[in-house]
């Protein structure tokens, strides 16, 4: 199984707010453990560098928020807002993502291990460059999404649309995309990111026209 569902109980977490966490930023702290947010970061406000841990995210909006170089470590995030969000080179550890809203965010060159997302929108996501171990992917919406350059070790997907993505130099082996939909991919001129990857023999067709072989039926029907 690639990714992990992480319990945490948000009632027994410290309730907080991203108010709380700019007043621990100017005393110089920097970890923020074992806690429960509701709310959204004021706007401008910049939480690059962040160690978050142990902490529930519930309906935030993170929307154009500044959080590059971000740590998450056994954190939750139900039902949040990260459209247009910029988390370049943030770090994600036994995260689990629900019904989030992740149009256009920015995660090129972050890392995630042992991540689950279900449900979620992200088209137009940027990911290039990312490094992806042991992520699971359920019921999520990436279409037009670019994956460029990325790292995949041991990826997880289930009825979701991966229509239209940019996967160049993102060799893709051992990802079965068979339940999902998929089409439309931007590849290296000689395909290569395809080689290892499971799909179905009607999506191999599919494929096989994007490369632009002819597919003859040997019934001449």
């Amino acid at each position: 199984m690639a990714g992990r569902i992480i319990k945490i109980k948000p009632e027994e977490l410290e309730n907080s707010s991203f108010s709380a966490v700019l007043e621990r930023l100017r005393t110089g702290e920097s970890d923020i453990d074992g806690m429960l947010f509701t709310d959204a970061p004021p706007e401008g406000a910049d939480f690059s560098g962040i160690d978050f841990s142990r902490c529930y995210f519930r309906g935030c909006r993170f929307a154009g928020a500044l959080l590059e170089q971000c740590s998450f470590v056994d954190a939750v995030f139900e039902a949040c807002d990260f459209s247009g969000a910029a988390l370049h080179e943030s770090f994600w550890q036994r995260c689990t993502l629900s019904g989030c809203r992740m149009t256009g965010v920015r995660l090129n060159n972050a890392r995630l291990r042992q991540v689950t997302l279900k449900d979620c929108t992200a088209r137009y996501a940027g990911l290039d460059q990312a490094v992806l171990n042991r992520v699971t992917f359920t019921g999520c919406d990436f279409q037009e999404a670019s994956l460029r350059g990325c790292k995949l070790k041991e990826i997880t997907a289930a009825e979701c649309n991966f229509l239209l993505i940019n996967f160049y130099q993102t060799p893709l082996a051992g990802v079965d995309f068979t339940t999902s939909e998929i089409g439309g991919w931007t590849l290296s001129e000689s395909a290569e990111e395809l080689r290892g990857a499971v799909v179905t023999p009607q999506q191999a067709v599919e494929l096989a026209e994007r490369l632009g072989l002819v597919v003859r039926d040997t019934q001449g029907q």
